[in-house]
């Protein structure tokens, strides 16, 4: 295990591990540990399905690896079945050991350069991360900039902690159907009348592993999108990002020792929709030297009533 960095606030205390940027731990007013976590020693399963880490820079499946830029089709390594690249492939920033460029007692900064060509796509780019606790939020800022247009979006992927009883609110009135290697099929479906209509809270189906339409573009601001609770805490969203790909956890890998089984954690990422780069409909995930990316994401909780 490498060495581990810890910030807090009055009521939050959280720990990251520059090995993938990875959020180790978040406690909040003293309980238990609000995200999936174990020791490297005991195994490398839950690593291996990106707990805790940054992932990109362009999250989510891609076809074929395929990303055209300018008339140019780019390819990315495909890491999944041989057919798609998850995350960026096998090399990307949840496998990065992140430099810490700052740190004081509430907030720590990671840095990462990715040289041209790194992943199979264009510019030399140089990745922000900021984590930052104040009273009960923890707020992350992502920006990334590049000598040459390529695409970004980048996404936090912790395992929020979740018992059966879970309920899940989202704001969202659009989903993304996908096919069998789990690709978007190009339709904006509405949620109505299908399991995936979390306008009301409900439990997530153990099914899902989708993205939820947010928005058409990304916001200046966070806004409120989803509300997770539990019997014992609710954990508030926020994000500029235009979606949120929720992954029930289904196939989470079985450690007694951690208490993680499948679907004892919920994946909650926003981030741009899944494989823009080939549905010129969904919303821009291009970043280029005059418009660099930019997410701000903020986590609020408090105590279930």
């Amino acid at each position: 295990m490498s060495s581990t960095y810890t910030i807090r606030s009055n009521r939050l205390i959280a720990t990251f591990d520059p090995d993938g940027a990875r959020m180790r731990n978040l406690y909040f007013d003293k309980g238990p540990n609000l995200v999936l976590d174990v020791d490297d020693a005991v195994t490398q399963d839950l690593r291996d399905t990106y707990g805790g880490t940054i992932v990109g820079p362009l999250a989510n499946r891609v076809r074929g690896g395929q990303v055209p830029i300018g008339g140019k089709v780019h390819h990315m390594p495909c890491n999944e079945n041989g057919s798609t690249a998850l995350h960026s492939g096998p090399d990307g920033l949840d496998r990065a050991v992140w430099t810490v460029a700052a740190q004081d007692r509430a907030a720590l900064q990671f840095t990462h350069h990715l040289p041209d060509g790194h992943g199979g796509l264009p510019g030399n780019r140089d990745i922000d991360l900021w984590f930052e606790v104040a009273d009960n939020t923890l707020t992350l800022r992502i920006t990334m900039t590049t000598d040459a247009p390529t695409p970004a979006s980048i996404a936090h992927h912790p395992y929020w902690r979740v018992t059966p009883d879970h309920q899940l609110l989202i704001d969202a009135t659009h989903y993304l159907p996908t096919d069998d290697a789990n690709l978007p099929t190009g339709t904006i479906a509405p949620v109505a009348d299908t399991p995936f209509d979390h306008r009301t809270a409900r439990a997530i189906n153990e099914n899902t592993d989708h993205n939820f339409c947010i928005a058409k573009e990304p916001r200046e601001r966070p806004v409120p999108i989803a509300i997770l609770t539990t019997p014992s805490h609710i954990l508030q969203i926020a994000s500029t990002e235009p979606g949120l790909q929720v992954y029930s956890g289904a196939f989470l890998p079985t450690i007694p020792e951690a208490d993680i089984a499948p679907l004892t954690g919920v994946a909650l990422e926003p981030q741009g929709w899944p494989d823009a780069v080939n549905h010129p409909g969904f919303p821009n995930v291009m970043c280029t030297p005059d418009h660099p990316y930019s997410q701000t994401t903020q986590y609020t909780l408090q105590h279930a009533t």
